[in-house]
């Protein structure tokens, strides 16, 4: 309850959010990057899905990927706007980085920074893409439209 306390007071500290995020301990960093990883990817899919369904196209189509990213745009500002949730999602988040990192460090023998290290190639970047492709595909799917322009052959 302090960590989450601290993250809503208004210290005139000097410090960014980050730095005061890695200032209540490294797990929450890393569940800060993961839960905003995922907030973009779900941002990206519902801007996907809502472009793909309005104009009937792939954002991949030829001449629509600036449009899609005015609607994009849209989508980032709110996740900007929705920030403070992010942070306490990412302090309620933090323990099972810490139990994440504890599990690999048992079942590799790697040290902890070798084991942080995974856990961050797993969850922020893996789980990042992971999480992209398969909400841009049911997107896809929920509109009715491919992802990817059928070539047609003439």
């Amino acid at each position: 309850v302090e960590k989450l306390k601290s993250i809503f007071q208004k210290e005139d500290d000097g410090l960014t959010n980050k730095e005061r995020l890695k200032k209540m301990g490294l797990s929450v960093l890393l569940s800060y990057g993961f839960v905003s990883n995922m907030s973009y990817a779900v941002m990206l899919s519902l801007s996907w899905y809502g472009f793909s369904k309005k104009t009937g196209l792939s954002p991949l189509a030829p001449g629509q990927w600036k449009p899609f990213l005015a609607v994009y745009a849209g989508f980032y500002v709110f996740n900007n706007i929705i920030r403070p949730l992010r942070l306490t999602a990412s302090v309620i988040v933090s323990k099972y980085f810490d139990t994440f990192v504890g599990f690999i460090q048992d079942k590799t023998k790697l040290g902890r920074k070798a084991s942080i290290g995974v856990v961050v190639f797993l969850a922020n970047i893996c789980g990042t893409f992971a999480a992209m492709g398969l909400g841009v595909a049911i997107a896809s799917a929920a509109a009715g439209v491919p992802i990817f322009v059928p070539k047609v052959v003439v």
